[in-house]
């Protein structure tokens, strides 16, 4: 304490506030007390406004393709050997997967980890090269003749580039759901 009536407080009083917690008792009780309650006035944990919101990664379900072939090849002088691919515009640009031949002229496949866009603002654009096409005016692509999550392939688009791509959603489910 000595010393301290030659510091002025900010107040102008002659006492300076920091010598009365050191003119008072300190029990164990009051440290122990102290203690206790200094951990519950910082509560880190707590979402304040300057958190971000949480991102939610789109959920992903597994989505049937189905693929009906013509009967025979359009232009037999074109070579009609080989599988039927598969393109979508979830998949990374310039890849494909390759549906296997299940029955007489139906080829098929399962793929996992296909996105949910339903509800959505923007439908996926889906077609498959078909070998037996290759000859026609659209070099192979068909989309008409797909069934994706069950749900026939019925509107196409109409961007320049893509008119032999369909268009479809794929839901919770992985159903197909074509758009309005």
């Amino acid at each position: 304490m000595r010393g301290s009536h030659r510091v002025c407080s900010l107040v102008g009083e002659r006492a300076f506030p920091v010598t009365i917690p050191a003119r008072m008792k300190v029990s164990r009780l009051g440290i122990l007390a102290l203690a206790a309650a200094f951990p519950a006035c910082y509560d880190f944990n707590t979402v304040g406004p300057e958190d971000p919101p949480l991102l939610q990664s789109p959920q992903k379900v597994s989505v049937s393709i189905v693929y009906l072939r013509p009967e025979s090849c359009v232009q037999p002088a074109v070579t009609c050997n080989g599988p039927v691919t598969f393109q979508a515009s979830w998949m990374k640009l310039g890849t494909f997967v390759t549906l296997n031949e299940t029955a007489a002229h139906t080829w098929t496949i399962t793929l996992r980890d296909v996105p949910v866009n339903y509800p959505g603002t923007e439908p996926y654009r889906v077609y498959a090269v078909d070998p037996y096409l290759s000859g026609t005016e659209t070099g192979g692509q068909s989309a008409d003749r797909l069934t994706i999550g069950g749900e026939k392939v019925v509107t196409f688009s109409k961007a320049p580039g893509t008119a032999n791509q369909g268009l479809i959603y794929i839901d919770s489910d992985g159903k197909g759901r074509s758009p309005q």
